[in-house]
């Protein structure tokens, strides 16, 4: 099979064009009263519902934060009128006072909020998922600051089934282009924007039912590493990277047993 690369944002292409962003920061004036709020559930613990046609509709919940900040988020869900949901995330304080604000528009996704530091600064931040197609999910992601203030992070909505921060320091997605190809999408993070480096693209050889091998190649073009790289020093420097091989494993047939 002949691999055929996607430059590093058209893999992306479909996280793009999710909804924008309404990047209102603050909180309403004075936060609001303990005694008015009510009480939501874990969103860890409560699913979406398939509507059909309508899409999936999800409860207001809330996520405790896992340090000792006492923090926590809400998320409550609204119809928006192009079809689309409205998202309203609140910051709350222990006590219940909502502390910041900010909407997201939100498509079809069956996804809730997390919880995560993706970019491992030791500060908790915000995953939110915009729409889900071909199992990967495209996510709005908001930063926490030094100040403890949330800011969204710039640059195009990353998309795939896994986000993670490499020991090499790339912030990277891992995704599925189709049933024979995936991808792991390389981004450098610098003043709360990412700046896509590399799409490396995994593809198995043969047939489904006899796989020959699994070929790595990386995606060079805009690439912001320099004019010096090239298609084969860009894999030299990203197929061995661990994201990569634990796709190529997982695509590799199991060995024969030795009679």
């Amino acid at each position: 099979m002949k691999l055929r690369f996607a430059v590093c944002l058209a893999a992306l292409a479909f996280a793009a064009c999710s909804p924008a962003p309404d990047t209102t920061a603050e909180a309403p004036s004075g936060g609001t009263p303990a005694a008015k709020r009510v009480a939501l559930p874990d969103c860890s613990t409560v699913e979406a519902k398939d509507e059909g046609d309508l899409g999936w509709k999800h409860p207001d919940c809330r996520l405790v934060f896992p340090d000792q900040s006492g923090l926590a988020i809400e998320a409550r869900y609204a119809p928006a009128e192009d079809d689309s949901t409205e998202v309203t995330v609140q910051i709350v304080q222990a006590g219940d006072k909502a502390i910041q604000e900010f909407k997201e528009r939100m498509g079809n996704t069956f996804n809730g909020p997390t919880l995560v530091d993706f970019d491992k600064d030791g500060k908790v931040d915000i995953q939110l998922p915009l729409e889900t197609g071909n199992v990967n999910t495209a996510w709005a992601l908001w930063r926490q600051g030094a100040d403890g203030k949330f800011v969204r992070v710039q640059g195009d909505d990353i998309s795939g089934v896994d986000l993670v921060k490499t020991d090499s320091g790339y912030i990277a997605t891992q995704g599925r282009s189709s049933a024979s190809e995936y991808y792991v999408s390389f981004y450098t993070l610098a003043d709360d924007k990412l700046t896509p480096v590399a799409t490396v693209s995994v593809t198995v050889q043969g047939e489904s039912d006899k796989v020959t091998g699994v070929d790595c190649t990386v995606d060079t073009v805009d690439s912001p590493l320099g004019e010096g790289l090239t298609a084969k020093t860009a894999a030299a420097k990203f197929c061995p990277e661990p994201l990569v091989q634990d796709l190529i494993k997982d695509m590799m047939p199991d060995p024969k047993p030795k009679p």
